[in-house]
């Protein structure tokens, strides 16, 4: 084999966690090697966040460009061709990664393309096309990422189930979408099918729609998407999936009753796994019942030397969260002393109106035992909403009744994407309510609605209705 020897640090995987690292450590000066079997940019720029985004936004001018005349402009809409989204997506898509590898294009960044296998903390085989290869190095960075997940249903061998990965590449819009889950990829591809005219079912096993998230904006996420024409089966456990005719029958009971679904297509949105390489449990690293490499506060595994980041640390299965746990890992596996502060890391759904949160919600910080105030501020009461004529939705705020500092966020709406990062930083820095309540907010503009639930948890909204 041929070897590399006395590398500063060894990352395994180039996703998000994996490149970020790797340009982090070039900056403080050491030298990084990091292995990757596919593309750079992993499953987020390649086959989910920035591919999918790509392709919500065609859905979202479609379905825009069937409410012009409330906005004064007339004509018809162009119809939709999926081929020429898929044509952008895939540009999108090539820009970002050529981008990336551009920031690995450094002389103390190498690259090997193969599949790696850790030998010992010190040592990693890779199988690369020109042969095997030895990396010694001093420390390890483990960010492989995940893979779908794939429950034991009747039927999941038809070639009608597909993975998210799978959808994407579809050469055309279906008539009809069965989606099992629905959590954040589930309702991602719901809206997007149906704004292309899909006629879409999602199946959830769950009481409410993203499990995780708040439980009253939850239920305002299900009414807007029955509104919206998509149909939504709850605590619905699927039982087989069967051939039929044209596509597949989905069964399932809700309560002991039998359902059914005919669709096209199955999209199988039942969440990601984290993919831990073996090798590391039998070197010694623990894992927990979701099977995630557990890690401390430095992000090291329970194999001194040997760091995780990213989605192979379970969690919430986030880009953001993996970038800055590239960082964090990277920094501590090269001498320095850094932390992150998971309860700061915003969770963010692509649907429309977006769907945003960041720390405590209501439920989780009174089962903490804290006295909780909570704000609220409805978009139909603000301004901008009402002129770009998104009025679903609301900003709410979760406090402590006695210290008023913001213990978390939810918001539903416009941009709420973009908005929630000035609540990301209020949890963050641990500010009080009143400090947002008090800050300028310009006008007219949704991030109004932000600085009103802050007034409201504290007493003192003005445009609340």
């Amino acid at each position: 084999m041929k070897p590399i020897y006395d590398e500063e640090l060894a990352i395994l995987g180039g996703g998000p966690a994996g490149y970020l690292a790797a340009v982090r450590a070039a900056q403080l000066g050491f030298r990084v090697v990091i292995v990757e079997k596919d593309e750079f940019g992993g499953v987020c720029l390649n086959r989910g966040c920035i591919p999918t985004k790509a392709l919500l936004r065609t859905a979202e001018l479609a379905v825009l460009g069937r409410k012009g005349q409330e906005f004064g402009v007339m004509g018809q809409l162009q119809t939709v061709s999926w081929s020429a989204a898929h044509s952008r997506k895939a540009r999108v898509v090539k820009n970002l990664r050529l981008g990336v590898e551009h920031l690995l294009n450094n002389d103390t960044i190498r690259i090997v393309r193969g599949t790696g296998r850790i030998v010992n903390p010190q040592q990693i085989t890779v199988k690369t096309a020109d042969g095997p290869m030895t990396i010694h190095c001093k420390k390890i960075l483990i960010a492989t990422g995940s893979t779908p997940m794939r429950p034991p249903i009747p039927g999941m061998e038809l070639s009608m189930i597909l993975t998210s990965d799978d959808l994407l590449t579809l050469e055309e819009v279906p008539q009809r979408l069965a989606i099992i889950g629905g959590g954040v990829i589930g309702l991602e591809f719901a809206q997007m099918f149906n704004g292309l005219g899909t006629k879409v079912t999602i199946i959830e096993m769950a009481d409410q729609l993203l499990p995780q998230e708040d439980s009253e904006l939850a239920g305002e996420v299900l009414k807007l998407l029955k509104r919206q024409g998509i149909q939504v089966h709850m605590s619905a456990v699927v039982t087989e999936i069967a051939p039929a005719s044209a596509g597949a029958v989905v069964k399932f009971q809700v309560k002991g009753k039998e359902g059914l679904v005919e669709a096209d297509f199955v999209l199988l949105a039942a969440g990601r796994r984290p993919a831990v390489p073996m090798e590391l449990v039998a070197l010694g690293a623990s894992i927990d019942a979701q099977g995630a490499l557990i890690v401390n506060e430095r992000l090291e595994t329970t194999i001194p030397g040997i760091y995780a980041a990213g989605d192979v640390t379970g969690g919430k299965l986030l880009a953001h969260k993996a970038y800055a746990e590239g960082r964090v890992a990277v920094e501590n596996a090269l001498g320095f002393s850094r932390s992150l502060n998971q309860q700061a890391v915003p969770s963010c759904v692509y649907i429309q109106p977006e769907l945003a949160s960041v720390g405590l919600n209501e439920t989780e910080a009174m089962a903490q035992g804290r006295e909780v105030k909570t704000g609220r501020f409805y978009f139909r009461n603000n301004g901008r909403a009402l002129a770009l004529g998104e009025r679903e939705g609301l900003v709410k705020v979760v406090t402590d009744s006695r210290t008023q500092v913001i213990l978390g966020a939810q918001i539903l709406g416009q941009q709420a994407t973009e908005l929630i990062s000035e609540l990301t930083l209020a949890v963050s820095l641990g500010l009080s309510a009143d400090v947002l309540a008090d800050l300028v907010h310009p006008h007219p503009t949704l991030s109004e609605a932000v600085m009103e639930a802050c007034a409201d948890a504290i007493g003192r909204a003005i445009h609340k209705a």
